[in-house]
């Protein structure tokens, strides 16, 4: 019994690899490089439907990372890794709360050390934006981890 634990436990741990993440963005605190454990498939692409909330990060307090199988219509053998924050925007002296600033990569293969930029624009309408990119139902009704459902990385 011992036995069978250590090999599942191996072949656990060999599904996992290491990617590191190049975020960047218009502004110095949207710059980050992350380290992160992902499960793969035996192709050596990121497994979809991972979720991590890295909350260690003076500003932004909470960025979100997502895995997607692709858009519709596209590669059948791409994956997608998305990252977003919550944030607001000051316009003529109002501000505008509950937007947020994405951005997304494609990964086809072996590649490890992937580099995301955010987009300029804020988005209003986060959900559209997932759904867009085949993000499922369960992830968008806990889209900011209220529940806890996520990986939180401290």
């Amino acid at each position: 019994m011992k036995k069978l634990i250590l090999i599942s436990l191996v072949g656990i741990s060999l599904m996992a690899q290491e990617y590191i993440l190049n975020i960047s963005g218009d502004k110095p605190s949207e710059n980050h490089i992350i380290k992160l454990d992902l499960k793969v498939d035996a192709d050596g692409k990121p497994i979809a439907g991972q979720k991590y909330d890295i909350r260690n990060l003076k500003q932004p307090k909470s960025l979100k990372i997502l895995t997607a199988p692709g858009l519709k219509g596209t590669l059948k053998d791409e994956r997608e890794i998305i990252v977003y924050y919550k944030t607001s925007l000051d316009v003529s002296g109002f501000k505008i709360r509950n937007l947020y600033k994405v951005g997304d990569t494609r990964v086809y293969g072996n590649e490890h050390n992937i580099s995301i930029r955010f987009d300029k624009d804020h988005y209003q309408n986060i959900v559209s934006y997932l759904r867009y990119h085949n993000i499922k139902q369960d992830v968008i009704d806990d889209i900011n981890n209220m529940y806890g459902t996520w990986k939180e990385l401290e």
